[in-house]
């Protein structure tokens, strides 16, 4: 990633947090190190998922280099305006490239690779945290271990009003 630039961030159909969560953190990410990202406009978001989603949605006309997928498990899931990227995704992160299925959510695997890349700043930290705990059912469902809680604990370090998207979302 630290070699990419003019990158555009992939969601799945029927966005959820997770995908929606990473994606924006992710860019939030690659922005803070002076890259141009942007999301793929998703015709599906909801008017839950959208405050996340639209400060890193790509303008018109927007061409990219690099393309990465963030928690889009096969091909099949793309929504149709992200079909022309199909054969030219770079990075798949939680289907090709970084997979990790001990992990309780993609929004692990995204942590530590912005952890890597510098450190973890709100504006990264709030979209991750809804990825997370959307993703593990607000920490309930049987996958989410110890790991998952430091990685929230580490969000919520960072000063986030998770609060807020505990009850919107749950």
């Amino acid at each position: 990633l630290r070699t990419f630039d003019n990158i555009l961030i992939l969601t799945h159909v029927r966005p959820d947090g997770d995908t929606v969560g990473c994606a924006a953190a992710l860019c939030a990410g690659l922005r803070s190190l002076g890259k141009t990202a942007f999301l793929l406009p998703n015709p599906e978001l909801t008017d839950t998922t959208a405050p996340y989603f639209r400060p890193y949605e790509a303008p018109e006309g927007f061409t990219p280099d690099k393309v990465v997928s963030t928690d889009i498990a096969t091909v099949g899931l793309f929504p149709e305006n992200a079909r022309p990227y199909a054969e030219r995704v770079d990075l798949a992160i939680d289907r090709e490239n970084i997979v990790r299925p001990e992990a309780a959510a993609c929004g692990e695997l995204i942590y530590d690779i912005l952890s890597d890349l510098g450190p973890i700043t709100p504006e990264m930290a709030l979209p991750l945290y809804v990825a997370v705990s959307t993703d593990t059912g607000c920490f309930a469902y049987a996958n989410t271990t110890a790991q998952t809680h430091a990685v929230a604990a580490a969000l919520l370090r960072t000063g986030i009003d998770y609060q807020t998207v505990n009850k919107v979302f749950f």
